[in-house]
């Protein structure tokens, strides 16, 4: 097993983890509240494209919410004065929401997928229950998958250390294997999902010149960019970094420590990047709550 010997980070590193995580942090919590106050008070039923955004916005909100504390671990090199218990939590509050999120989109897609090319199919596979299920198991297999984080020994027996030092994590290379198959398989599925959607999409456009499907068109398009800018550089980077830690490119283990660092920060992005999908979703969901409230008028009119 290959290891590190200095684990300091340098410091255009750190500089680079608070120009990307700060105003991640401010601008993230302020779209996901505003998102989620717009869906709780303004909807008037839940159906299952709510039912997930819902469940995606409280995942962006609790990796957020670990987000200062991982600030604070990485710019001190680890050193953690919270206790060992807290630092296992928002760890796990970080990588479980990381790939709680992961899973949403995945479901989102899969979701919009069957309700537009199979419809028929849809009536029975689609409902608001149901997907309130789909959401209670995807949380309860990966918070326990987090389980081996609370009963592994403390990293460090001479001092508290948080975010750093997952050696037994590199050296079994179990989970990271884990976490790679995770995101190939929802990466392949929200590509397939996203394409085969976009291209059912522009056809019923060119038919019919119909401004909502340009609408959906751009949901399904900035939904597959964003999920695969922020996550696919991190695998990637992950993947290097567990073949430098095996000995493979042990030559290149420093700065693809930099590069992993690096490419996380990009995964929070997509906490804020997100706000671009709640926006459209929201915006062609009063389009049409407007356009009932008008044919409703109409129809007292005539």
């Amino acid at each position: 097993m290959c290891n590190l010997n200095n684990t300091t980070d340098l410091q255009f590193v750190k500089t680079f983890q608070y120009v990307v995580y700060i105003p991640t942090f401010i601008l993230g919590l302020i779209i996901n509240l505003v998102a989620l106050w717009i869906l709780c008070i303004k909807s008037k039923k839940l159906i299952e494209s709510t039912i997930y955004m819902i469940n995606l916005i409280f995942s962006d909100i609790f990796l957020l919410f670990s987000l200062p504390f991982k600030i604070h671990a990485d710019q001190m090199n680890g050193v953690w004065e919270l206790g060992p218990i807290f630092c296992k939590f928002v760890e796990s509050l970080y990588f479980v929401n990381t790939y709680g999120t992961i899973l949403l989109i995945t479901l989102i897609s899969l979701d919009r997928y069957i309700a537009i090319k199979h419809p028929f199919l849809a009536q029975a596979l689609r409902s608001p229950k149901k997907a309130i299920i789909v959401c209670t198991v995807m949380w309860i297999c990966i918070w326990s998958a987090s389980i081996p984080n609370y009963i592994q020994p403390d990293r460090n027996q001479k001092k508290e250390i948080c975010f750093v030092n997952f050696d037994e994590f590199w050296e079994r290379g179990i989970i990271p294997v884990s976490m790679e198959v995770i995101f190939l398989t929802s990466a392949v599925t929200v590509s397939f999902c996203s394409i085969q959607i976009i291209r059912t999409l522009r056809r019923v456009d060119e038919e019919r010149d119909d401004m909502n499907m340009r609408t959906s068109l751009n949901i399904v398009s900035s939904n597959l960019v964003t999920f695969l800018f922020c996550f696919t550089p991190y695998h990637i980077a992950m993947l290097l970094y567990l073949l430098a830690r095996k000995c493979y490119i042990s030559e290149y283990l420093a700065p693809l420590r930099v590069f992993l660092k690096i490419t996380q920060c990009l995964v929070t992005i997509n906490c804020c990047l997100d706000g671009m999908y709640y926006y459209l979703i929201i915006k062609n969901f009063w389009k049409l709550e407007i356009r009932s409230i008008e044919d409703t008028n109409s129809t007292h009119t005539n």
